[in-house]
């Protein structure tokens, strides 16, 4: 899956009611793991890339990355309490 296209997935989790984020928690779980990949990609390519706009670019790609993440990973902490609750009950 393409970067922009695990963004999109992303957004509309997060977007989405919480009971439809329950429901998603998988999904968030792996979309989570392949921004992490592509994070990594990014992050190896901006190391080797020598051309100042091309690493603007790779550099301006890896904060919206990691922002997005590190919202997604908020709320996969809370729907993980949250079904953690629900299992006891």
């Amino acid at each position: 899956m393409k970067t922009e296209k695990m963004l999109d997935k992303l957004k509309d989790i997060l977007s989405a009611k919480r009971h439809a984020q329950l429901e998603e928690y998988s999904s968030l779980k792996k979309v989570l793991k392949s921004l992490r990949n592509e994070k990594r990609k990014f992050a190896e390519r901006l190391e080797s890339e020598e051309n100042e706009e091309t690493r603007g670019e790779i550099e301006s790609r890896l904060k919206v990355i990691s922002k997005q993440r590190k919202k997604g990973l908020k709320v996969l902490k809370e729907l993980k309490v949250e079904r953690e609750k629900n299992a006891h009950h």
